[in-house]
Order: C-alpha cells, then sequence, then structure tokens
C-alpha cells in the first residue's frame, strides 16, 4: 500500500471518529416584538437549518421608555450566557406601516433605540404578516382564520384567507371582547363571508384568563351579527407564538430551508467570550473557502455513519444465523448428506497423480470467474436522487354547482352534488352562574292613624326600614281614625313580608317603618316582636352563556360527525366541513338557565346540508392556470399538486362558491438514461458524488442489493440492474 492509499484510508476512517471534525457554530440574535402597550424579547440561534428561540422575557412598557424597557429584556433573555449578539430583529404592529414600510416616526425611533443599544438592526416585520407566515409553515396549509391579539388595552384583529391578508385592525379593548371584535370584523366590508376559525393569542395574559375569554367568544351571537358560513371554531394558540414568528421570519430570510425547534429544556452552555472570538475567526475563515453548503456536508456524514452501521448489523446477521444453526441442529445431521456429495465430487481419488495440480486451478478459475459473472450480472442498483421542486401557486373562486353536468373552465364551474345528513349527539357542560336563593323576613308592625279619617291600605303597600329594606303588607288592612274625644291614635296590626331574601330582613323589635307614599305625621308603623324567617345563600347555577358555550361545542362535534359521514358515503367526491350549513331540529337542555346545577348536558339534533365536488375536476380548472406558466426545463405533474379550498358562501339553492389554492411542484426534466451511462460501473460513493454534481439533483442515495462489503459496491455495468427513481428533498 502506498502512501497516498493510506492517508485516504487514515482519512476515511478518522471521518468516524467522534472528534476532529468541525461543527458549523450557532449564530446568535436578538428580536423584539414591540406591541401597543406590551414589548417581548427573545434571544434565538440560527445553526445551519435549525433555528431555536432559546430565551424570551415580556413587559409592559410606555413609549417613552422603549429603550430602556428594551435594555432590561435583552439583559433578562441573555441572562448568563457570555455571549456576543450584535443583531436584533423587530416585529412591529400594523398600525406602524404604511403601503408597507415604516412610518417616519417609526422608523427615527427604532433608528435612535438600536443606536442607543448600540445594536445592528437586521429587518423589521409587521407582526400580523410573521403569524400567518409561521402558521402556513408550521401546518403546511395556508391559513384561513381570524386572528385576535390580545393585549392589556387593544386588540389587533387580523383576517387572512388562504394565506393572504385581508388586513388588521387595530382597536382599545373594552369590558366586552365580542363586541370589540365584531366591531373590528364589520370593517372587512371586502369580505363577503368570514372565515369559520378564530385563533387567539395574548401578551402578558395567563392561559387561565385566556381560556375565560374563550368561554365568552363561545357564547357569542356570531351568527346573527355577522357573515359566518357557520358558527365558528375557536381556538387559543401557543403562548409564545408571536415571538417564534418574529424569530422565524428572520431565520427565512437568512435561510429558507431553516426548520423551527421548540425551546430547549436544558440551560444553554455558557461560552467564554475568547471562545466566541475565535468562533467569530472561524467564521471569518469559512466565508474565504467555497460554499459548499450545509447540507451537503451533513447528509455525507449521515451516509458514512449509516455505512458503519450497516457493516456491523451483517456481522451481527452471520453470528446470530450460526448459532441458530448450531442451536437447532440434530445429532443425526441430515444435511451431511448433501455436504458428502459436494466432497465427492472433489474427491481426487480417481484422478491420476500428475493432473491434480491442473484440476485444483481448473476449479479454481472456474469459481473465480463464476463470482466475476455473477458479481457482473447479479447485483442490482436502486438509485434515488432528490431534486428541489419548483412551487408555483394559484389561486381563483369556483363555484360547485349541483346543476352542472361538466366542468367548464372558462366559467371556473365544477359539477357538485347536494348532500345531507342527520347527525344526534350530546355532551355536558359545566355551570358558571351564581344567584343567592332563601326566604323573605316576615313579621307583625303595628300602624298608627294620627288623621281624623279612617285609612284603608291595600295588600302590597310597601313599607321601608330605617336601613333601606323595604317590607310589604301581606294583607288589606283598615286602621280607624285618631279619637275626637281624647287624640287617642287609631291602631292595627297587619303582617308583612321582606321584599327581598335574606337575614338582613330580620328586624328586631321596635323598629319603625315608614310608608312610601305617606307621611309619617299621618301613618306610622313599628315592628311588634322579632321578625323571622330571612335566610340567603349562594349558589352555583346555569347561565345563558354556560347554555350556549355547550350548543356551540356540540354543534361543532356533530360538524365533524356529519362531514366524516357524508365523506365515507361518498369516497371520490370532497366534502367540506366548512360548507355544511346546519339546522337545529331538536334541543333538550338538561336545565333551565337559573336552575341550580354545578353540570348540565345538552342532548342535540342537528341537520347538515352542503354540496360536495370531485376534487379532480378542482385540479383540472385551477392546473389549467398553472400549465403556461411552467418555465424550461421542467414537467408539471398533477399527481404531485395540491389544493385547498377556503369557503365562500354556500347559496340557498346549492351553488356552494370557494377560493381554490392550487400548489404545483414543477420537477426538473432529467435525462434518466444519460445518468445511468455516466454512473455505470463506478464506486457508490463516487457515484454519488457524481450525481450531486449535476444540475438539479440536491442529492443522491444507492442502494445495491443483494448486499456487498463497501469495498465491493458498485453501480452495475447493465443499465437493465439499475433502477433510477427521482424524488423530492
Amino acid at each position: 500500500m502506498g502512501p497516498t492509499s493510506f492517508m485516504d484510508l487514515l482519512s476515511k476512517l478518522t471521518n468516524h471518529l467522534p472528534f476532529g471534525k468541525k461543527k458549523e457554530l450557532p449564530q446568535y440574535y436578538f428580536a423584539l416584538k414591540i406591541g401597543t402597550d406590551h414589548l417581548t424579547a427573545a434571544l434565538w440561534d440560527l445553526e445551519g437549518t435549525k433555528l431555536q428561540v432559546l430565551e424570551s422575557a415580556s413587559a409592559e412598557y410606555k413609549s417613552e421608555d422603549l429603550v430602556s424597557a428594551t435594555d432590561a429584556l435583552l439583559d433578562k433573555v441573555l441572562g448568563i450566557r457570555q455571549l456576543v449578539v450584535e443583531k436584533i430583529l423587530f416585529g412591529v404592529p400594523e398600525s406602524w406601516l404604511l403601503d408597507d414600510d415604516l412610518k417616519e416616526e417609526y422608523l427615527n425611533l427604532l433608528r435612535s433605540a438600536v443606536k442607543e443599544l448600540e445594536l445592528q438592526p437586521m429587518a423589521y416585520v409587521a407582526t400580523s404578516h410573521a403569524l400567518v407566515h409561521f402558521l402556513e409553515k408550521q401546518e403546511n396549509v395556508p391559513t384561513t382564520a381570524i386572528l385576535v391579539g390580545i393585549e392589556s388595552n387593544h386588540l389587533a384583529v387580523t383576517v387572512t384567507r388562504a394565506g393572504k391578508l385581508d388586513g388588521t385592525k387595530m382597536l382599545a379593548r373594552t369590558s366586552n371582547i365580542g363586541v370589540d371584535i365584531e366591531k373590528a370584523l364589520l370593517a372587512f366590508t371586502q369580505v363577503e363571508t368570514l372565515p369559520s376559525k378564530i385563533l387567539i393569542y395574548a401578551s402578558g395574559i395567563d392561559f387561565g384568563k385566556l381560556e375565560k375569554i374563550k368561554g365568552e367568544l363561545l357564547a357569542y351571537q356570531w351568527m346573527s351579527k355577522l357573515s359566518f358560513l357557520h358558527f365558528p371554531k375557536i381556538e387559543i394558540l401557543d403562548e409564545d407564538i408571536e415571538i417564534n414568528s418574529i424569530c422565524f421570519a428572520g431565520g427565512f430570510e437568512i435561510n429558507n430551508n431553516v426548520i423551527f425547534t421548540s425551546k430547549p429544556k436544558a440551560a444553554t452552555m455558557t461560552r467564554s467570550l475568547e471562545e466566541v472570538a475565535e468562533d467569530q475567526t472561524v467564521d471569518h475563515e469559512k466565508e474565504e473557502t467555497p460554499n459548499i453548503g450545509f447540507v451537503v456536508g451533513d447528509v455525507s456524514a449521515g451516509e458514512k455513519e449509516i455505512t458503519v452501521a450497516e457493516e456491523l448489523k451483517e456481522d451481527e446477521e452471520v453470528d446470530d444465523i450460526g448459532h441458530e444453526q448450531k442451536a437447532i441442529m440434530p445429532q443425526k445431521d441430515e444435511r451431511r448428506y448433501p455436504i458428502k456429495i459436494w466432497a465427492s465430487l472433489l474427491s481426487t481419488k480417481f484422478i491420476p497423480r500428475g493432473g491434480r495440480k491442473i484440476f485444483f486451478l481448473t476449479i479454481v478459475m472456474l469459481i473465480i470467474l463464476g463470482g466475476v459473472v455473477a458479481y457482473l450480472f447479479v447485483p442490482k442498483a436502486q438509485i434515488k436522487v432528490f431534486v428541489e421542486p419548483k412551487i408555483l401557486e394559484k389561486h381563483s373562486e369556483i363555484t360547485a354547482d349541483p346543476k352542472q353536468k361538466t366542468a367548464d373552465q372558462d366559467k371556473k364551474i365544477i359539477p357538485g352534488q347536494i348532500v345531507e345528513t342527520e347527525i344526534s349527539g350530546s355532551d355536558k357542560g359545566s355551570a358558571s352562574g351564581t344567584k343567592e336563593i332563601g326566604d323573605p323576613a316576615k313579621g307583625v308592625v303595628a300602624i298608627r292613624n294620627k288623621t281624623d279619617q279612617e285609612k284603608k291600605l291595600s295588600k302590597g303597600t310597601i313599607l321601608t326600614a330605617p336601613s333601606g329594606l323595604k317590607f310589604i303588607l301581606d294583607t288589606t288592612v283598615s286602621i280607624a281614625s285618631r279619637s275626637a274625644e281624647d287624640g287617642t291614635y287609631g291602631k292595627a296590626t297587619a303582617e308583612v313580608v321582606a321584599q327581598n331574601i335574606g337575614a338582613e330582613g330580620n328586624l328586631p323589635s321596635g323598629t319603625d317603618l315608614n310608608f312610601a307614599n305617606l307621611s309619617s305625621d299621618q301613618l306610622s308603623a313599628k315592628s311588634e316582636g322579632n321578625f323571622s324567617g330571612g335566610t340567603s345563600k349562594k349558589v352555583t347555577v346555569v347561565s345563558d352563556t354556560d347554555q350556549k358555550k355547550l350548543l356551540a361545542q356540540v354543534v361543532s362535534n356533530l360538524r365533524k360527525q356529519a362531514q366524516q359521514k357524508l365523506q365515507g358515503k361518498l369516497p371520490d367526491k370532497k366534502v367540506l366541513e366548512e360548507a355544511l350549513s346546519e339546522q337545529v331540529v331538536k334541543k333538550s337542555f338538561s336545565k333551565n338557565i337559573n336552575d341550580q346545577a354545578t353540570e348540565f348536558s345538552l342532548n342535540l339534533t342537528v341537520n347538515f346540508k352542503g354540496t360536495a365536488f370531485d376534487d379532480k375536476d378542482l385540479k383540472q380548472i385551477v392546473s389549467q392556470l398553472v400549465t403556461t406558466e411552467v418555465p424550461q426545463g421542467y414537467e408539471f405533474s398533477l399527481q404531485d399538486s395540491e389544493t385547498q379550498s377556503d369557503v365562500s358562501k354556500l347559496e340557498d339553492d346549492g351553488r356552494l362558491i370557494f377560493l381554490a389554492r392550487f400548489k404545483a411542484k414543477l420537477i426538473p426534466k432529467l435525462d434518466t438514461e444519460k445518468i445511468k451511462k455516466g454512473i455505470r460501473g463506478r464506486q457508490v460513493r463516487q457515484a454519488v458524488e457524481i450525481l450531486k454534481e449535476l444540475d438539479n439533483i440536491l442529492d443522491a442515495e444507492i442502494t445495491i442489493s443483494p448486499p456487498l462489503p463497501q469495498i465491493l459496491q458498485i453501480v452495475p455495468f447493465f443499465e437493465k440492474n439499475i433502477n433510477l427513481e427521482v424524488g423530492f428533498k
């Protein structure tokens, strides 16, 4: 083995060692989400394509304290980490922008802030835009929803359909958040049908309060006040969704293959300033070397590790097989007979002594020749090449019409089918209302008539105690006039009952009471004996809000069941859950409003009706928008395309109008026969490198079967033994 070969082997061996490899160092950044009255700061890093938010902190602020509040938050998120962080990314409210540019006053404010903080500004992004983008990347579908950002004193209401923003409205928050959101949504006059999903998120508000707000929104009368197709779903987003979205937007600008990972549970390892300086020096050196791409290097390392593991696995399998045969072999080895036959064929007993060498050489040559032939003809290669597709997106308003027989490309109308089902279900809810129950106090009063005329007081006449408590005469009573002889007042007794329940009505004997519409100079009253019987206690009852909340919950569950049932009946059609109109057939609560209870239930039957359509018809219509824009060197595959439908309106005649978004993946055209010819007979690793150097190919994987030692793994010489597939990375 020459010195060059020895060094190559040594290099290959050291590649598998856990040390000696240069690791790509993370880059650290700050992010600041500026709200109307709330700030959130974060420390995040980007290591290759991996983005992590390491720490975040929030606080309320006033506009004049922006710099000092930001400085305190940045110190907090940095903590004890000895890092040099030079750049900061800003997330700003929609109200700070004018035609997607920062208004002059806020631009000057940020300039002043970064100067005082001694930081370099990366960029700014509208928080609402960052949030919609983040949700789309996380859920892998464009977002259609109403986003409601809640701060202590303000709201931000954003409407987005199929990932496109219709706008954001900022307004002051009142005690009735449902009315606030309704007011904001009424300003979206260009939106005919609102998305039937409300996503709420908050800055500086704990989860318990958000749950309470969700309950209020579930009880709000959305259907009678705004243009929803059905009662909207209401969900709470993750606590740190805003600042995570802003960090992701910054990472996406740096590397559009960025992957967001959740905050690590373990504390981040601190590093000395000298280490950070050394890292920066290494980064500077890297910039001067040719850019070979982090992903490629990482994948290559992964292949080496897999190869070593496979070799070890093969060795283990051989050992296991040997042990297994030894364990199950009987005392009389039935497998010895064929072995004896082979031995007899190779026996030299009947070969002349001089010809034995020639015989053995012939056998050896035949074995070698057979091995070479098998090596050339038997192995097969399964090759997967990964390409990066071009994405073309188009959207269009489509109508699914039950009266339409065939798809109409020009009018964008596809055939529809009216579907209908009745679903029954029940669920339980918790009561949250309160009221006082008990008995009113009762007693007897002595009434004195100080006038010269008889007085008659009807049942229900009101008397008032000094404390303001009111009592009602329980019977009609007549009081004689004052005596003309000695001036003695006329007197009568009557029973009274307190107007309200409670122990406060238990008056002591001798308490003076006045009549509501009569002067005490004419009539007066005084309690005779102690009043009694007044009691009260606070109990939990079913409120109107509780019933509405449970109704919305049950309808939402039944809607999902209806969609699944209809989809099961029509597997070749597409039934949209949002496109099902609802009509309550039967509704029965176990408790009425104000009934005492801690829990109650609802039995509900709902009729759901909608329009189904064939997804192939939809793809056929929308794909025509893409076909004319396929660039040279690419091909369009309808099979690899995606569609999303966002319901706009369901007409009374069954016509379903929706916004269809079409995402087409365009595959680069590859000359597979030419590729096969270029790599046949090559070692596997060499073939992979050749493939990766070809235009439009990002990576490749080659599997040889049957498995061979790595040193013998080559791509077959015969193209018929090479199977090449093209896929997405």
